[in-house]
């Protein structure tokens, strides 16, 4: 190849023929460097000097892009026998697998503008991470079963009700979100609509109440929370990394739920849950069985302005004749953390006396007796269903003594509806910024349970208390 120095003649003196073929061959070999420091080169290799501590090597994907050089980790992993003394597979068999790796990795890249645009190495190493991604099925099932055991919310048991009824209804522990279709979801409807139509039958057989149609609705519900969760956590709009595209509920109407069953009974008849005997042992002395906690729970929580279950098992201050205790059904859902007085009134005070807590750690001794409060509550729904049965009224459960407060201090006393909502220690979203700014004193509220108290008992200065032993 002939070599000119411009310095000695300058490329003025050279003739046309040697111009001519200085310029084709400057042409050619800046091309040739360009296109070389464009070029995106993949293979595979082995580090000697990344031996693990068993005396493996992971065979690496080695990206070389504008000679920068980055390094991708697989599954392969070989022993010096499968290498040659220059470090290379010998090993038929990784041999196959690292060809297979690199065409893998040249395919993902084939619709990279490499030699027009100005990508860098992390640009592409971030494009390749979003195909894989984009290429990986996610199994919805597992997805499901592993937010249910890492996220705290309320409904858990509804949510796993859900899911197991929904893997029954499939016949198999997994599914692709991709598989996640409206039809399949119409399917799941319409199974519920008649495993639901076949509970109503067997209850009319036994001649039982037939309760609110509550699992359609709620269990479509919670499938489908389920995967916008999962939607939420494999999609990402600001990489357009879009894993989960389909969305099976779109346009899908899912049947309301029915209106809750009224569970408000007459004032006559919380007087007689009042006044019917306690179950005696034969010393005379009391028994501490469920019939008489379901007695005793019925009217403290109707007093105590439908005071639930939880509550009773859970409060801790008792100060100046005053529980105050956070509800446990919203207190985390809220910035007073469903904060509530209650005002203990003189027809409760055995009560608070039979039931006080010896080691003064809570209000009750309920959490002596029963390992949870969902075990508390179901001991005072079964004893109702025993006063129930002895008072001729059927499904008597505990919540009935809220509804009923409801009902009675609206429908008989007179009380606003907005005293009631506040006593009953729900939100008004319409009043939620104001509330931020008020300081409760819960005296209004404590007026209009003594007026429903007294509307039932009459004047509580001459109603006699229950005896207690």
């Amino acid at each position: 190849m002939r070599v000119f120095c411009f310095q000695e003649v300058g490329i003025q003196v050279l003739n046309l023929t040697q111009k001519d073929y200085f310029m084709r061959y400057l042409l050619v070999y800046c091309c040739s460097q360009e296109n070389q420091y464009n070029m995106l080169t993949i293979k595979a290799e082995i580090l000697k000097t990344k031996q693990k501590v068993d005396n493996t090597y992971n065979l690496k994907i080695r990206l070389t892009y504008n000679r920068e050089v980055r390094r991708l980790a697989t599954h392969i992993f070989v022993r010096t026998e499968d290498l040659t003394k220059g470090f290379k597979l010998k090993n038929p068999k990784y041999i196959k697998e690292a060809d297979r790796l690199v065409r893998y990795y040249q395919e993902l890249c084939t619709s990279l503008p490499l030699e027009s645009s100005k990508l860098t190495i992390s640009d592409i190493l971030d494009y390749i991470q979003k195909e894989k991604e984009k290429n990986t099925p996610i199994d919805f099932l597992q997805f499901c079963n592993e937010w249910l055991e890492t996220t705290k919310v309320k409904g858990k048991v509804n949510y796993k009700s859900a899911l197991n009824t929904f893997k029954t209804f499939l016949g198999k522990d997994k599914l692709n979100t991709s598989q996640v279709t409206k039809l399949l979801m119409m399917e799941f409807m319409d199974y519920l609509q008649k495993k639901r139509a076949k509970h109503v039958a067997e209850l009319q057989k036994k001649g039982k109440r037939i309760p609110s149609n509550r699992m359609v609705s709620l269990y479509m519900g919670s499938i489908r929370h389920l995967f916008y969760e999962a939607k939420k956590k494999y999609n990402d709009y600001d990489r357009n990394v879009i894993r989960i595209p389909n969305s099976p509920f779109e346009n899908l109407e899912i049947p309301k739920q029915e209106a809750t069953r009224k569970r408000a009974v007459s004032p006559e008849l919380i007087k007689k849950i009042w006044e019917i005997p306690y179950i005696i042992n034969a010393n005379g002395r009391e028994r501490l069985c469920p019939f008489n906690l379901a007695k005793d729970c019925f009217i403290l929580s109707f007093s105590l302005i439908g005071m639930n279950s939880a509550d009773l098992y859970n409060c801790t201050e008792l100060e100046e004749d005053s529980i105050t205790y956070y509800r446990t059904k919203t207190a985390d859902r809220r910035l007073d953390k469903a904060k509530m007085r209650v005002d203990v009134l003189p027809i409760l005070l055995p009560l608070i006396k039979k039931y006080e807590d010896y080691t003064h750690q809570k209000v009750f001794c309920f959490y002596h007796l029963y390992s949870t409060y969902k075990n508390f509550n179901r001991a005072i729904n079964l004893g109702l269903k025993q006063i129930g049965k002895i008072l001729k009224v059927d499904d008597l459960e505990y919540y009935a003594a809220r509804h009923s407060w409801a009902t009675i201090a609206v429908n008989k006393v007179g009380i606003d509806k907005y005293t009631v909502h506040a006593a009953l220690n729900h939100i008004d979203e319409a009043m939620k910024v104001t509330d931020i700014y008020i300081e409760r004193d819960f005296k209004i509220e404590n007026e209009a349970n003594k007026k429903v108290v007294e509307y039932v008992f009459g004047n509580q200065g001459e109603l006699s208390s229950p005896e207690v032993e």
